[in-house]
C-alpha cells in the first residue's frame, strides 16, 4: 500500500501487526527474532491512547525456511475454506458478496487517496492491506492534530472503517488461528490483534461520541 514526523503509536501498532502476517523475508525474520524488539514493542503499546491487556508476542519459534513454509500452507495457498487460516475478508463474510466487499474497500482507499501497490499485486480485502490502512488513518489523526487541524474526520474513519471491516472478521480470524495454527508467534500475534480491536473501537466510539456531544453545544 503507497499514501502515507513521526508516527504515532496506534499507527505504529497497526503497522507492526500488518508486518506480524507479512510474508517471513529474511529482514522481517530478522527483525521479529530480535529480542529487543519485544521489549520496545511493549513500551510502545504502554503509549496508546486506550488500555490494552498486552501479554507479548513470542519470537518465532520455526527457522526462517519452514515458517516460510508455514505461512504458505496457513494463510497463502490457494482461496477459500480448503486453507486453514485466509488472511482476506470476503472469506470471513456471509452477510455481503466478495465483490461488494472489494468495491467498499476501494471507495475508502481511494477517497482518502490511497491506493493499492501494483508492485505487490494487493487484494483490498486482505489483512495486512486493512491493517496498514488504519495505521494511516491514524497517522492522519495525528498529523491534523499537530497541525492544528480538526482530526475528527479520521476519528470517524477509523471507526466507521473498523465496523464496516476489520471488526466484522477479525475474531472469526482469530478463532481459527488459535485452532489450526501451532506457531506461537502467530497465536500471539492474532490474540493481540483482536485485543487491540476490542479496545481501539470503544474508545473510537466514545472519542466521536464527545465530539458530536460538544458540537450540539448545551
Amino acid at each position: 500500500m503507497e499514501g502515507a514526523g513521526s508516527i504515532p503509536p496506534v499507527s505504529q501498532v497497526y503497522l507492526f501487526l500488518g508486518k506480524c502476517f507479512s510474508y517471513p523475508q529474511d529482514e522481517l525474520y530478522a527483525l521479529l527474532k530480535d529480542e529487543r524488539i519485544g521489549e520496545e514493542f511493549r513500551a510502545l503499546v504502554e503509549e496508546l491512547p486506550f488500555t490494552v491487556n498486552f501479554k507479548g508476542i513470542p519470537s518465532p519459534r520455526l527457522p526462517q525456511e519452514e515458517l516460510e513454509s508455514a505461512y504458505i500452507n496457513s494463510f497463502d495457498i490457494g482461496f477459500g475454506p480448503s486453507l486453514p487460516c485466509p488472511l482476506y475478508e470476503s472469506a470471513y463474510r456471509e452477510d455481503t458478496s466478495s465483490r461488494d466487499i472489494t468495491e467498499e474497500l476501494l471507495r475508502f482507499y481511494e477517497h482518502f487517496d490511497v491506493r493499492l501497490s501494483d508492485k505487490e499485486k494487493d487484494y483490498p480485502d486482505h489483512l495486512v492491506v486493512e491493517l496498514e490502512f488504519m495505521a494511516y488513518l491514524a497517522k492522519k489523526e495525528a498529523d491534523a492534530e499537530q497541525r492544528g487541524n480538526d482530526p475528527d474526520p479520521y476519528r470517524r474513519a477509523q471507526l466507521d472503517f473498523l465496523e464496516r471491516h476489520l471488526d466484522k472478521w477479525a475474531f472469526k480470524l482469530d478463532e481459527k488461528v488459535q485452532k489450526r495454527i501451532k506457531e506461537p508467534f502467530y497465536q500471539g500475534a492474532s490474540a493481540f490483534l483482536r485485543e487491540v480491536l476490542s479496545n481501539h473501537l470503544p474508545y473510537l466510539r466514545k472519542s466521536v461520541g464527545h465530539q458530536v456531544d460538544a458540537a450540539k453545544g448545551p
